[in-house]
């Protein structure tokens, strides 16, 4: 079981790369909101890396912290264990949903923006990147730039990571990959219960309409940074 809490994510080891949302140059900025209210609709993830058909995959660790190593045979195998989040975001430039991928220190940012902004949902944000492509110490920067009415209602439900964005296996299957090089699978991809395009799931609601919603409180153009 690989899920835990924001509190919970020292407990785990690891850090993570890029997603499904990027902002690949510096200084680019892009205008999003995050698709939960609250540090409690945040969860992390401990994944492991393998190869699938010269591809890099997360798979989800069977081990909770403190349980035995051989619980999970990826962990026996000394595998690295990664902290990843997978946070929905509505991208407002693009008008459409998209995962943006994080490591175990964004969960300290997630956990400051909660904080500062109930119901977040409802507030508009833009990140803005720190650092040219390829930069192992790029930062982002993430501003306030307003709210409205907004709720997570607006919009459908969010896919779930586990299963699509993170392959589900079991230790058979772990034992499987170890021994032979893949994983045992009945439609012949190696991927089992997955999302075989290898996408997160675009689900639009009443805000992916033409008609855009205005914030109502903004700062006259002046931005709020956060971090």
């Amino acid at each position: 079981m690989s899920r835990f809490g924001v509190n919970d994510a020292d407990k785990y080891g690891g850090q993570g790369g890029a997603g499904y949302f990027s902002l690949k140059n510096d200084k680019d900025v892009a205008r999003v909101r995050f698709l939960f209210n609250g540090i409690e609709d945040v969860e992390g993830f401990a994944v492991h890396e393998v190869e699938i058909d010269g591809k890099k995959r997360y798979v989800n660790c069977l081990r909770d912290y403190g349980a035995p190593v051989d619980v999970c045979p990826f962990c026996a195998a000394k595998k690295p264990t990664y902290v990843k989040y997978f946070v929905p975001i509505w991208n407002i430039d693009e008008d459409k949903m998209q995962t943006w991928e994080r490591g175990k220190k964004f969960g300290a940012k997630l956990s400051s923006l909660c904080s500062r902004y109930p119901n977040l949902v409802s507030h508009t944000f833009e990140i803005e990147r720190n650092g040219q492509q390829g930069d192992q110490q790029t930062t982002y920067e993430i501003y306030e730039t307003g709210q409205d009415d907004t709720t997570l209602e607006d919009f459908e439900e969010v896919s779930d990571p586990l299963g699509t964005i993170v392959l589900d296996k079991t230790a058979d299957d772990m034992d499987c990959y170890l021994n032979a090089g893949y994983f045992p699978s009945m439609d012949g991809n190696g991927g089992g219960r997955q999302n075989t395009s290898n996408q997160p799931i675009v689900r639009r609601g009443s805000a992916s309409n033409d008609t855009r919603r205005t914030p109502s409180n903004t700062s006259n153009g002046t931005r709020r940074e956060v971090f």
